[in-house]
């Protein structure tokens, strides 16, 4: 665990060390979206300038524009995992205006796809829980709030089936944690609404980033009996299934955030508790059936054309959600009986999605890791409030966690992108004096380390247009090194 932190303050000092190499006076150039990497290019060679994709939430780790290994089959990104061994990327010609000698670089390296390690070094949020009110579920006083939870004011109740999206028009850019409550018991009339928070990583410090938007709370409700259990943006349009108290879950529909239609009752739908989940072509369902976890595909947005049983869990199980990131699609779901449940997890590479699930039980809960809060304590009556239907997200380097219920939250850095398995970055800048395309000088070939960078170059070079030169490598055909974002300085 030191070991983690010590590279953890590593990551964060050299980022503060870029962060402030970006306003210096003396940068030539930099890279950093997707379109600057294409505008840039003037030959690619088995690679990718990919950004990243929001799938079901979960932001990938290309940020706006990455460089990295293309991978071998011609499908969409999501769909097939093993990449290409080696590939090259030539720089257009940059004009400095006049001679000027390039002194230092700053980069961003890190391995796309190696595996994580899902039972270690989860750090719940010091402030837990984030999201409370009060029913009959929960009274609220000093042991079940803190100074850091947002209550929600009326018509309350205690948030439950929480959603971890970002969000799109005026609230674009913004993280949208979605719940629904009731002021009563369950399963009486429900409410939905969101709180909004512009990052994640306040959590860290102790701090609630989170707020209520009085002007759309609630945002739904209230109706009998149907609150949704997950919400999903594809294509500028929002899905939320919902799971009704007597297990005919309805889908519902809007364009704005703000309107709801409700679509009607699923049509061959097994299982009941459904995460809705986007691969990039088909809609999918993951249900709870008892013990085990059923996906269905979705022929249209009320039928489904395909589905069956994908992990027997071993103990009751329910309210999966899943999202695309590092190289493989993953799943959160309840692992245990009710009032005493934990966090279970499963993976699966890309081109065996829906199915190859390799399942971890129990890598989350009350006690794991025990760091002295008593709000999700289990006893033998069972977890006071819940420690179920997680939900995750990703942001930069780290991976956040929602559980219910209430809404308490939970991080894990992922030092994983930062250690190397086989994989190697090469780079090379040239000069060109006289503006004849031809290269005058060079620095030679340098070796990358994954990390963060700020570095002199050990052979500095004079010209007055310079082109880089990257060579990527890995020996390991599920992970791919990946160039974040470059930058020169005079």
């Amino acid at each position: 665990m030191k070991k983690l932190y010590i590279h953890i303050l590593l990551i964060t000092a050299a980022l503060s060390a870029v962060n402030c190499s970006r306003n210096n006076e003396n940068m030539f150039w930099q890279i950093d979206t997707r379109q600057q990497w294409l505008s840039a290019t003037d030959s690619l060679s088995d690679l990718l300038i990919q950004e990243s994709d929001d799938l079901n939430g979960v932001i990938d780790l290309m940020g706006t524009g990455a460089l990295l290994l293309d991978k071998i089959q011609n499908t969409p990104f999501q769909k097939t995992t093993p990449f290409k061994s080696s590939g090259e990327w030539i720089s257009a010609w940059q004009d400095a205006q006049s001679t000027v000698q390039l002194r230092s670089f700053a980069a961003t390296v890190l391995c796309y796809g190696n595996p994580i390690d899902m039972r270690r070094n989860w750090v719940k949020f010091t402030g837990n829980p984030v999201l409370s009110g009060s029913n009959t579920l929960l009274p609220l006083n000093r042991n079940n709030i803190t100074n850091e939870t947002l209550l929600l004011p009326e018509p309350g109740g205690v948030p439950q089936d929480q959603s971890i999206v970002r969000g799109t028009g005026r609230w674009k850019d913004k993280w949208l944690l979605f719940f629904n409550h009731t002021p009563d018991k369950w399963p009486n009339e429900y409410y939905w609404s969101f709180a909004v928070a512009d990052s994640l990583s306040p959590l860290k410090r102790g701090i609630n980033p989170f707020r209520i938007d009085s002007t759309v709370f609630p945002l739904y409700g209230p109706i009998h009996g149907q609150a949704p259990n997950d919400w999903l943006h594809v294509n500028g349009v929002w899905y939320a299934p919902d799971e009704t108290s007597d297990g005919d879950s309805h889908m519902w529909m809007s364009e704005d955030i703000l309107n709801w239609q409700d679509l009607g009752p699923i049509q061959g739908i097994t299982g009941h508790d459904p995460g809705i989940v986007w691969d990039g072509e088909f809609l999918y369902l993951f249900n709870e059936t008892g013990e085990s976890l059923t996906f269905n595909r979705m022929q249209s947005l009320t039928r489904v054309d395909k589905g069956e049983k994908i992990l027997d869990v071993g103990d009751h199980t329910g309210d999966a959600d899943l999202g695309y990131f590092n190289n493989r699609w993953h799943m959160f779901f309840d692992d245990g009986a009710h009032l005493h449940y934990n966090i279970g997890y499963a993976v699966t590479r890309a081109e065996d999605f829906p199915y190859g699930w390799q399942l971890q039980n129990d890598i989350y809960g009350p006690f794991n890791p025990d760091q002295g809060q008593r709000w999700d304590d289990d006893t033998d009556k069972g977890n006071r409030f819940g420690t179920g239907d997680a939900d995750f997200a990703v942001e930069d380097y780290t991976l956040y966690l929602f559980t219910e219920r209430p809404v308490g939250a939970a991080y894990r850095e992922l030092p994983e992108l930062f250690e190397n398995t086989g994989q190697t970055v090469l780079f090379n800048i040239e000069s060109d004096s006289n503006a004849d395309g031809v290269a005058d000088d060079s620095t030679g070939w340098m070796n990358l380390e994954l990390g963060v960078h700020h570095l002199f170059l050990p052979n500095k070079i004079t010209g007055s247009r310079f082109r880089v030169h990257f060579k990527l490598q890995s020996d390991n055909p599920e992970t791919a090194p990946l160039i974040r974002e470059f930058s020169l300085f005079k």
